[in-house]
């Protein structure tokens, strides 16, 4: 059976900013911008208000990393070299473009992996794809306070999609089938995608987060 496909589309501002912010005990104003749906099959975790000095500083150090390690996938072809592959249809120029190594949730199954994201993300440009940040990933059984360890609730948008029904890679859709299948569609039960002649998955490489090292400000770092 194949993995579902991720289609996430998120605005995304240019990511030009090189300079280190410095993350307090307080809570920022966070917004993801992550699509809600009408049938609960997006889940994003608890937020948080506040974060010790142990978290500041490993996040400090995370974006401190990432901001050189990542440099060497700003040619998206050598992404793709490293086994990262393009994932969903094209997007528009703005939008963001997954480019997914799922080996990597085995990297990231007990602890964040700062070498083996998920998934590299890529703004679409007029010409090509320009590297934004990346994805990283729990397991779906992951606690709340695990999730807080890797990347704070304070600042991190841990999300999860549940209860997908996809439909055959060569089936056709109609309109009305394109309305029940996929990320947002209406059915959101086993008995419903199986009935459907679908592929049900109860949720779609556990928990996710963004994360985009080369911005300035801190509310769109995540």
């Amino acid at each position: 059976m194949r993995l579902a496909i991720i289609s996430l589309c998120l605005a995304l501002c240019a990511c030009q900013g090189q300079g280190l912010s410095t993350y307090g005990s307080e809570k920022q104003h966070r917004s993801s911008g992550m699509g809600m749906d009408a049938f609960g099959h997006t889940r994003m975790s608890e937020e948080r208000t506040t974060l010790d000095e142990r978290q500041s500083a490993h996040v400090n150090r995370l974006m401190r990393y990432l901001r050189t390690s990542l440099l060497k996938y700003r040619d998206v072809h050598d992404a793709e070299a490293a086994g990262y592959v393009p994932e969903g249809k094209d997007v528009p120029a703005g939008a963001l473009k997954h480019f997914v190594n799922a080996r990597n949730l085995v990297a990231n199954a007990r602890h964040l992996d700062p070498d083996k994201p998920m998934a590299l993300l890529y703004r679409r440009t007029a010409t090509g794809f320009e590297l934004a940040g990346v994805m990283f990933s729990a397991p779906i059984t992951a606690s709340m306070d695990d999730l807080d360890r890797r990347i704070p609730l304070v600042y991190g948008h841990w999300h999860s999609h549940r209860d997908v029904c996809q439909p055959h890679p060569d089936r056709p859709l109609n309109a009305q089938e394109s309305r029940e299948f996929g990320f947002s569609g209406s059915i959101n039960t086993r008995a419903a995608c199986e009935a459907a002649g679908g592929y049900f998955f109860d949720n779609v490489y556990g928990w996710m987060v963004h994360v985009y090292p080369f911005e300035r400000d801190v509310a769109k770092q995540f």
